[in-house]
């Protein structure tokens, strides 16, 4: 294989073990085993086991970034598209994105960047909501936006934290892609109602 490969090889492979078994838990060696590549090969690309979970978190930065700088709330339409391609790599990411909800909480600094962008994104979200909508007093606004995008992110990523998709062996693949899709057709339902775009008014006392 050649380097580029190669490299993605073991990133596959790492990502597929620290999902199942979790990053801790997951050793070099079994990585390695697993890839059939030798230990010091691993070192060599990665730097070891903490420079594979540095790259995970990398390209999911990039994916982050890319998506959240489209958004564009002069355009409504436009906006949700966005949102809806961000929830489909969240989906195509599944395994790269409960591992980095399940050591997240563990201090490490490679996660800083991820923290940011996941507040850019509630920011964003409370920016859509609030456009157009400045006839609420300002500090009960920001509480009760607070709160809001709060309970959206965890419509976004409770899924990817627990991985729900996962309790019920007996689902379909094809009945997990209806229930996906049901999710996101929801949550962006949900995302319409109160940026206005139906009533041409957001009205908090029918939501909260």
């Amino acid at each position: 294989m050649t380097i580029n490969k190669t490299k993605t090889h073991i990133l596959n492979t790492s990502i597929g073990l620290f999902s199942a078994r979790g990053y801790k838990e997951t050793s070099i060696r079994e990585i390695s085993k697993e890839a059939g590549v030798n230990v010091s090969m691993i070192s060599y690309y990665f730097g070891g086991k903490d420079g594979i979970l540095e790259n995970i978190t990398k390209n999911l930065i990039k994916g982050f970034t890319l998506l959240l700088d489209q958004i564009e709330f002069t355009d409504i339409t436009v906006t949700m598209g966005v949102l809806k391609k961000f929830l489909e790599y969240l989906e195509d990411n599944r395994p790269q994105i409960k591992i980095i909800f399940s050591e997240m909480g563990k201090g490490s600094d490679c996660f800083i960047p991820v923290k940011e962008k996941i507040i850019e994104l509630q920011t964003k979200l409370g920016e859509l909501i609030n456009v157009d909508n400045n006839s609420i007093n300002n500090s009960e606004l920001s509480c009760k936006l607070k709160v809001l995008t709060d309970i959206l992110l965890g419509m976004i990523f409770s899924d990817y934290i627990f991985d729900f998709s996962g309790l019920n062996d007996s689902i379909t693949k094809k009945e997990k892609s209806l229930w996906q899709e049901e999710r996101r057709q929801m949550l962006l339902n949900i995302l319409t109602q109160l940026s206005g775009l139906n009533t041409g008014k957001l009205s908090f006392e029918s939501i909260i």
